[in-house]
């Protein structure tokens, strides 16, 4: 199997014409807009939609969460919010006037606003960067697609035979050009959200490398004022930072952590993070063995909640990977891989 296939050629799109739909979340848009400009795309659209509470809809979510138990309605309340304003946005556009449309999380979609998509575009493919069940809804939309792709090669391998549209993909890092930033050579960095299916796992290996000599730099993101617990070695955020400020902090850190999820497999922006920024990346995730970047002087794996090793990987020295392998999980080849180009 051929995840990431590699694209020698480097493709003149300045004439193409591109839409990304897309969820706003963590400003994630905004860094793959710049990419795609940067790749040369004569135009690049964007459509992420950020819903807005009206009273209104403060109080029917009221009523349904507390006096109906229904526990779904703001989320189905932001899914029809985010389809109607997509579809909006499409009508201002000619039938088939744009060359290519990427949709990520294309559960979020209703199968109307696909259709207007492609309407609108010449070349539709989507890639949810979630576990499928996850998010049931996915399951209404994938046979609506000419390409869908998934980031769980355990999706992958227990749905395709079902969805022949079904394609293997990794996520990837962005190739934008940054400026280089002073390093800390001491320093663990993790930035991620609350969830109670993974903070036993990620105070476990924190409370492991509190042991070293380390500076620990551990973010978790609750969106409430009042932290759920308190650790000395764990910092809650209730304000959401952006993707590209998060880029930022990840750059000056010298390692890198990642706790996976309990619902999916796949692998998570950090460890492509780690392959751009040349770091070292400390994971619960054991599929990362499965993949051609993994070195075990880059990337320490927590099996089994043992440690064994952990000090002799903190001591080796980081093994750079080929430019070949490194281009290959580029935002820039997943394009051309995504779009057949």
């Amino acid at each position: 199997m051929n995840i990431n296939k590699i694209t020698d050629n480097t493709p003149d799109v300045s004439d193409k014409k591109i839409i990304l739909i897309m969820p706003p979340d963590f400003g994630v848009y905004q860094v793959i807009e710049q990419n795609l400009h940067h790749m040369g795309f004569g135009q690049v659209t964007v459509l992420s939609p950020l819903f807005r509470y009206k009273t209104k809809d403060r109080i029917l979510n009221f009523i349904q969460k507390s006096l109906l138990g229904n526990r779904e309605y703001k989320r189905e309340l932001i899914d029809t919010y985010y389809s109607a304003e997509v579809t909006q946005a499409l009508s201002s556009f000619a039938p088939k006037s744009i060359d290519y449309a990427i949709v990520i999380r294309p559960d979020k979609l209703d199968l109307n606003t696909i259709e207007k998509i492609h309407s609108t575009a010449h070349k539709v493919v989507a890639y949810q960067w979630d576990g499928l069940a996850r998010f049931p809804k996915v399951f209404k939309v994938i046979n609506h697609f000419q390409r869908f792709f998934v980031f769980d090669l355990d999706d992958y391998h227990l749905y395709k035979d079902r969805y022949a549209n079904l394609l293997p993909c990794t996520n990837f890092y962005f190739d934008i050009p940054e400026e280089e930033v002073a390093l800390n050579s001491k320093e663990v960095l993790y930035v991620g959200a609350y969830m109670k299916d993974r903070i036993q796992s990620l105070i476990r290996v924190v409370d492991a490398l509190s042991q070293y000599d380390l500076t620990l730099n551990i973010n978790l993101f609750y969106g409430r004022k009042t932290p759920p617990f308190s650790h000395p070695h764990l910092s809650f955020f209730s304000k959401g930072i952006s993707y590209a400020e998060n880029l930022k902090t990840t750059k000056k850190a010298a390692i890198l952590l990642d706790i996976k999820t309990v619902e999916h497999n796949g692998l998570s922006f950090r460890i492509f993070e780690a392959i751009k920024y040349q770091k070292k990346l400390i994971t619960d995730n054991k599929s990362i063995k499965l993949h051609d970047f993994y070195h075990p002087n880059n990337f320490y794996v927590v099996e089994n909640d043992s440690f064994e090793g952990l000090a002799d990987f903190l001591e080796s020295d980081f093994v750079p990977l080929s430019e070949e392998i490194k281009q290959k999980y580029s935002f820039s080849n997943w394009v051309k891989y995504a779009l057949q180009i």
